[in-house]
């Protein structure tokens, strides 16, 4: 009896482990698998949206991919990665016609940005992060934002502007 409950312990802490050691490189590649294993098992979600008019608005019943106000409605190429049991996000799109607006640091507490992105993803640059861009504190959340030639990377922490 003993030799068996050792057994289905060894048998869960090995599947336990390879779950902690697999699960940075899923998070990685998220789109690929259903919602509900994303939401449920990743803990974060990815949509991509051709325009930024296409993204849901508030009351929509998709809050988490709805964008900050300052996101262009004509940006194309919209991706969004949200984490679903917390309020971090990453958004990436590109610039059209209209050029991007931001508010600037007023809401924005220091230390909100010490750290990068909490999220991460196989779009993301690894030099987008530390310092890098303008604090952009004029909604709910504090955003970093960082513009490379025509593309924009953004990231929340999940950081509230303070009012």
């Amino acid at each position: 009896m003993k030799k068996k409950t050792l057994i289905i312990v060894a048998a869960c802490v090995g599947i336990w482990a390879v779950g902690w050691a697999v699960t940075p490189v899923l998070k990685k590649h998220d789109d690929n698998f259903p919602d509900a294993f994303n939401d449920h098992v990743l803990h974060e979600r990815i949509k991509t949206f051709p325009t930024a008019r296409n993204a849901p608005e508030v009351g929509d019943g998709e809050g988490l991919f709805v964008l900050p106000d300052w996101v262009p409605k004509d940006a194309t190429d919209v991706t969004v990665k949200v984490e679903t049991d917390g309020n971090a996000k990453l958004i990436r799109f590109t610039l059209a016609d209209t050029p991007l607006k931001l508010s600037g640091e007023e809401g924005c507490h220091e230390g909100a940005f010490s750290d990068g992105p909490t999220l991460d993803a196989d779009w993301w640059p690894q030099d987008v992060g530390d310092g890098a861009g303008r604090p952009e504190c004029s909604e709910m959340y504090q955003f970093r934002v960082a513009v490379k030639g025509e593309r924009v990377y953004a990231w929340s922490n999940g950081d509230l502007a303070q009012t």
